[in-house]
């Protein structure tokens, strides 16, 4: 009878274990960058010139009848050092969503959510994740928001409001609803993330709201988000967003149109910018170039205007690795990120710096692999 039970026992507890699959996962990106500018140049060693470079664990687990439990954390590795990362931007890596990361380590800042999914209804997240407007920021962008050709409606976006930069990447607190994959080509998600602040604050500080709305069938791809994060001292940041793309076999040609808007009296201001790029298969890896533009104007900052150019080849080795080069040239035309003045563009091409009349520019080689 022991003996029986025993092999009763073991059999359950290995059909529980093949309901539930948990994996390591990774990205490991080096490149050597060098920008210049008229005020600073910079040449060195980097993480995440093609791919962030990062490692994360996931899991899913059965729970009959199309129900599934699900999380994922992943954190943000310096592959060029072998350290954690800390965002360095307010907002952009923080429990509140309006101030930076005072943690150097290695941290679980990309994503750490958990949450249920099923067939027939979608998907529940809670916890740290992206926001529906970087993820259509994201898909519109050739050069995947990285090095020196990543998308300069996200780069510009940390320097015009950086306590509610959440709009073009991620939010703590975060609880997503993702809509079924079975609408018709059309797709949807909503995202919301509470105040934490106390009852004596002020109202709604650090909240997020969200969504994305989406059809996606054959070769045609387009997308509209928006997001709000309030902020008191700026009255709050509000994001529209739209982008497109159709795929020819040839050729991808992709467009996105952003706009941020502040509402805070004496800082009335508007951030809006363009993109229009493509990606083309060649040999054995992808072509990439995009020409973006982003304009600026609001009540105590002069207006002003910077663009961007940048062209890329990514060259496949394999399905896991490959070898890359990127080429950006970022020109400014009296753009300033305070009323101070000044350009911070050197995030986008390597540490290089101008002045607000001045231009950058950029390259980067070097070699990913995923596993």
């Amino acid at each position: 009878m022991k003996r029986k039970l025993a092999v009763l026992l073991g059999t359950l507890s290995l059909q529980a274990f093949a309901q539930s699959n948990v994996s390591l996962y990774g990205v490991v990106d080096v490149g050597f960058d060098s920008g210049s500018g008229n005020i600073a140049s910079k040449k060195g060693i980097d993480s995440g010139r093609n791919m962030t470079s990062r490692l994360g664990v996931k899991g899913t687990e059965e729970l009959g009848g199309g129900l599934k439990a699900n999380f994922v954390l992943e954190g943000d590795l310096a592959a060029d050092t072998g350290t954690g990362v800390t965002t360095p931007f307010a907002g952009w890596a923080s429990t509140d969503n309006l101030t930076g990361s005072a943690n150097g380590g290695f941290q679980f800042n990309r994503v750490a959510t958990v949450g249920l999914s099923g067939n027939s209804w979608g998907s529940v997240t809670a916890g740290r994740n992206y926001t529906p407007t970087f993820l259509l920021d994201f898909a519109y962008d050739p050069f995947g928001e990285n090095g020196v050709g990543a998308n300069l409606i996200t780069l510009t976006s940390a320097y015009y409001n950086p306590a509610g930069s959440v709009n073009h990447l991620r939010a703590s607190n975060l609880v997503t609803y993702t809509a079924p994959g079975n609408l018709g080509g059309f797709n949807a998600m909503l995202s919301v993330a509470p105040s934490e602040v106390a009852s004596n604050a002020a109202l709604n500080q650090g909240g997020f709201t969200g969504g994305k709305i989406g059809y996606a069938r054959g070769p045609l791809t387009v997308d509209f988000a928006w997001a709000k994060t309030a902020v008191a001292a700026t009255g709050g940041l509000r994001t529209q967003s739209v982008g497109a793309g159709y795929d020819f076999g040839v050729v991808r040609p992709v467009f996105e149109f952003s706009r941020d808007k502040l509402g805070a009296a004496g800082a009335n201001g508007v951030k809006s910018g363009y993109l229009v790029g493509a990606t083309a298969p060649l040999g054995a890896g992808q072509l990439r170039m995009s020409y973006a533009k982003v304009k600026t104007s609001a009540d105590n900052i002069a207006s002003g205007n910077v663009s961007q150019l940048a062209f890329g080849y990514v060259y496949n080795l394999s399905k896991r690795t490959a070898l890359y080069a990127s080429y950006s040239r970022v020109s400014n035309d009296n753009y300033r990120n305070t009323s101070a003045g000044g350009n911070s563009f050197g995030y986008s091409v390597g540490g290089a710096v101008s002045t607000i009349n001045g231009s950058v520019n950029g390259y980067d080689v070097g070699i990913r692999t995923m596993f």
